[in-house]
């Protein structure tokens, strides 16, 4: 910006301050030559009035108004030709522009208005030359970050080093993503906000400039900033979506029994987590919530708690591998978990190396699916947690030989596995089930006829129980995987 001090202090013109000296930092927008009564009709303000004097009145009065005139209007102040009709500027307008804080600047006989406009014209093109060129450079530091991907934080911290100023991102949900202030901390109340769009996310730019305003050159930094931060938004939300996905390949792969140990490692490794740690299966369900919504969330949690981990969203739940050393230490984070958020509701397998983290996630999920409790372990399995430790061929084979057909009909199956639990008390089962024990008994003549196999028949009892748990752990295993 040009100001009334910065055209006062032009060499080789031999300006002098006339009077209004505690105005010479108003800023100019350009010089305009006039020696009209009233040219403020023709002008927009902020402009600096050149005029031999012919147009400011003959007398005292009529000197002081047209000073007025000038200075509500909004110009920047007033260049007086002196040599025309005036030896020096008239003492009455010098007395007026002091009043009102309206810079007047004294211009000597050999100093033409025509060099005046191209002294002030050179030295705004070249300080918008050289603001232009701190804003290049700038943008060179903001681009080098992203590429280099230094994240949010050291974009922030380059924005305010040059601008002056504190800074903050925030996402949609007033989530702060990265912060930055130069010295003490100042509260983001009536911050300047700029958006920062990223694939469709809409973040939001907050920035203060305690002691001053933000200038021209200011803005255009912020305007290079926000670019530079929507680029490293979206490379962070592709390197996730990508992390995600093999993430997911990952579960997958453990839960089928596809990886050898030394591919389990490599795999892990590449996550940053240590190969040689323990890690329990945790699957997470939120009512009310997407599984990728829950997934975030559980994954704050761990980040401030600081437990090495690795997270996909599942088709209705989230799934994770978390840092745990024993078992009472897997719990108690399913646990806290729960604690955060009453409405989740977690499934935690056994700590485990290497493929064994496959079983702790069936575990996990066996565990959630088979009890309503908030945080549900390995510990509640059973017998299925045997089961679900055996090939999926074999327990296939087994249900298969077992219950033949009737392994599809799930009422026929419902109400086997209730007659079982209840230790085959006929009328409790059929309470449980909400039917006639009659009608529960030919549900069970069915079965007999399908399998060739009765629960009233102790040797067959166990044969049966078995081939229920054994269905269970498939049903399990195959949700996992889905």
């Amino acid at each position: 910006m040009l100001t009334v001090r910065d055209i006062a202090a032009l060499p080789g013109l031999g300006l002098g301050v006339a009077g209004g000296a505690a105005g010479l930092d108003r800023e100019v927008s350009w010089i305009h030559v006039s020696e009209l009564p009233d040219p403020t009709p023709w002008l927009e303000g902020g402009e600096l009035l050149a005029t031999t004097g012919l147009g400011t009145g003959a007398t005292a009065a009529a000197r002081r108004a047209y000073v007025r005139r000038l200075s509500q209007h909004g110009l920047a102040g007033l260049a007086f030709g002196l040599g025309f009709g005036h030896v020096k500027v008239p003492r009455d307008l010098v007395a007026e522009a002091e009043r009102l804080a309206f810079p007047v600047l004294a211009v000597p006989y050999e100093t033409p208005f025509i060099a005046i406009t191209k002294a002030a014209a050179a030295h705004l093109a070249s300080e918008r030359l050289r603001h232009l060129e701190h804003a290049l450079a700038v943008h060179e530091r903001l681009a080098a970050a992203v590429l280099e991907g230094r994240g949010v934080q050291t974009l922030l911290r380059i924005l305010c080093e040059h601008v002056g100023c504190s800074a903050s991102l925030v996402d949609e949900r007033d989530r702060v993503l990265g912060e930055h202030h130069p010295a003490a901390r100042v509260p983001f109340e009536g911050a300047l906000e700029l958006p920062v769009v990223a694939g469709g996310a809409i973040a939001a730019l907050r920035v203060v400039k305690p002691d001053a305003a933000l200038s021209e050159e200011d803005r255009l930094v912020l305007h290079h900033a926000q670019t530079a931060l929507a680029f490293e938004l979206s490379r962070r939300r592709a390197v996730s979506a990508a992390e995600l996905r093999l993430a997911g390949d990952l579960v997958d792969d453990l839960l089928n029994d596809r990886l050898e140990e030394r591919e389990v490692a490599r795999r892990l490794a590449a996550f940053g987590l240590d190969p040689e740690q323990a890690y329990a299966g945790l699957l997470v369900a939120a009512e009310d919530e997407t599984p990728e919504t829950t997934r975030l969330a559980v994954a704050r949690e761990l980040d401030a708690q600081e437990l090495a981990h690795l997270s996909a969203a599942r088709r209705d739940r989230a799934a994770f591998l978390v840092a745990a050393g024993a078992d009472d230490e897997a719990v108690a984070i399913g646990k806290a978990l729960v604690d955060a958020a009453p409405g989740r509701r977690v499934g935690v397998g056994r700590p485990g190396r290497g493929r064994a983290l496959g079983r702790s996630l069936l575990e996990a999920r066996a565990a959630l699916d088979g009890t309503v409790a908030p945080v549900a372990t390995y510990r509640d399995l059973g017998s299925l947690e045997l089961l679900l430790g055996l090939p999926g061929a074999a327990l296939d084979a087994f249900v298969e030989r077992v219950l033949g057909p009737a392994a599809g009909r799930e009422r026929l199956v419902e109400s086997l596995a209730a007659l079982l639990d209840s230790g085959c008390r006929w009328s409790e089962a059929a309470d449980r089930l909400g039917i006639h024990r009659h009608t529960l008994r030919y549900r069970m003549e069915q079965l007999r006829r399908q399998t060739g196999r009765h629960p009233d028949d102790p040797a067959q009892r166990m044969e049966l129980w078995l081939a229920v748990r054994a269905r269970q752990a498939l049903r399990a295993r195959q949700a996992a995987t889905a």
